[in-house]
């Protein structure tokens, strides 16, 4: 007769069975787990012996290469505006009774440098962009109208002002009024979330604001139209460095508001690129200035500029080099922007206004009195404090990154545990 098992004694066999299994499985686990753990304490070692900087010296090494990058642009940007401001002086100043309509010459400069921006986009220029991004894609209709016209408006309406407001005012009068765009940068750099706002930035931007109404030398007269459309201009001048910085940075680790509708395959991040999408409105806003104040048909016809065939080859390669140093120049500013951001390139432009009057005061020996030395000193006080402030802020910025890409490391994907399940 067989013999067959009771069913308690089947329940404790697959129990047992059950446990066996549990236990492999627990140390299959923990194998597995010891295996991961030594891998990545070996890949953590290679990696210190490749750099054997730590946290803080690599956000340093960063800090500097940025900080070395942006004096390189900065030091472009001044010779190139130097170099502009002396060959439109030489070349349309008084010799030849001056130019009789600069807006109008304005407008076709920039018409120069959309054609330069073609050409340059033509040429590969961004081929480097592509590889990164893909093959570069025209901005529709209602992004551009809606994120790149304004940026060329602001910038076309910031020259035409200032100019139609010296109509008005004095030199004097101008430059004092116009240093409340740097003002109108911070204010809107708070509006857009760019900076935190603190007192630290206020003090500073208000120190340098006032340096730039003492070194300013004379006597000035008030008028009013001329002080509203001045004031109009500064702040277009704060609005279109401020909406640059909008469409250019589009790094997710970048503080503030980006424009909608920009997508990286758009490159416009690049300056070239930029410089193609906002010339023509640009151009088109200075344009209609000029109809309006200069009536260019009938002023230049009737200057030493027009003379006839040969004056107008002249007058358009003369033009030409001029736009190319503007050219330059606009490109430059675009790459410093997107380097850094509007109210530092409102800082640098206080440094580089400091600079034009030390040697002004050298080359030229122009006369300053102890108000425009004082006023000369609180603007360098307020240009170091600033940069005290950003290189700070850029510190906690790279040592951020570096920390989160300190955890992305940990995290090495070598096996799934589950899989032993």
């Amino acid at each position: 007769m067989a013999s067959s098992s009771s069913p308690a004694s089947t329940v404790s066999a697959n129990a047992n069975a059950f446990e066996r299994d549990g236990k492999a499985l627990d140390a299959k686990h923990r194998a597995v787990v010891k295996i991961q753990t030594s891998i990545r304490r070996y890949i953590r070692r290679k990696r210190a012996a490749r750099a054997p900087m730590d946290a803080t010296e690599v956000v340093m090494d960063e800090v500097r290469g940025k900080t070395l990058k942006c004096a390189l642009l900065a030091l472009a940007w001044f010779s190139f505006s130097t170099g502009l401001a002396l060959f439109n002086k030489q070349v349309f100043g008084q010799k030849r009774g001056g130019f009789p309509a600069p807006l109008f010459l304005t407008s076709m400069q920039f018409a120069f440098q959309f054609v330069f921006a073609k050409i340059a986009i033509g040429a590969g220029v961004i081929e480097s962009a592509e590889r990164e991004h893909g093959r570069r894609e025209e901005v529709p209709y209602d992004v551009y109208w809606r994120a790149l016209a304004p940026v060329g408006a602001t910038m076309g309406l910031d020259i035409a002002l200032s100019n139609l407001s010296l109509v008005f005012i004095s030199v004097s009068f101008y430059t004092v009024v116009k240093t409340s765009s740097i003002i109108f940068t911070l204010l809107l750099a708070f509006w857009f979330r760019f900076e935190r706002p603190s007192w630290y930035l206020f003090a500073v931007v208000a120190v340098v604001s006032v340096g730039q109404i003492m070194s300013v030398e004379g006597e000035s007269s008030f008028n009013v139209s001329g002080f509203f459309i001045c004031l109009t201009a500064a702040f277009m001048s704060g609005l279109r460095w401020t909406l640059s910085q909008r469409v250019m940075h589009r790094n997710p680790d970048d503080p503030g508001d980006s424009a909608p509708g920009i997508k990286e395959s758009h490159i416009l991040e690049h300056p070239v690129v930029f410089v193609y999408q906002v010339m023509p409105v640009m151009c088109s806003v200075v344009f209609v200035f000029s109809c309006i104040k200069e009536r260019w048909w009938i002023s230049i016809p009737h200057s030493d500029w027009l003379n006839g065939p040969i004056d107008l080859l002249i007058d358009i390669v003369v033009v030409g080099c001029g736009a190319t140093m503007a050219f330059l120049l606009t490109l430059s500013e675009f790459e410093l922007l997107r380097e850094t951001s509007a109210l530092t390139i409102m800082m640098i432009g206080v440094v580089k206004d400091i600079v034009a009057i030390i040697l002004s005061m050298v080359v030229f020996g122009d006369k300053f009195g102890m108000d425009n030395v004082l006023g000369l000193s609180l603007c360098l006080m307020g240009v170091v404090g600033y940069n005290k402030y950003k290189i700070e802020a850029m510190k906690i910025r790279a040592l951020t990154q570096q920390n989160r890409r300190n955890r992305h490391d940990d995290v090495v994907p070598l096996m799934d545990i589950n899989a032993y399940a």
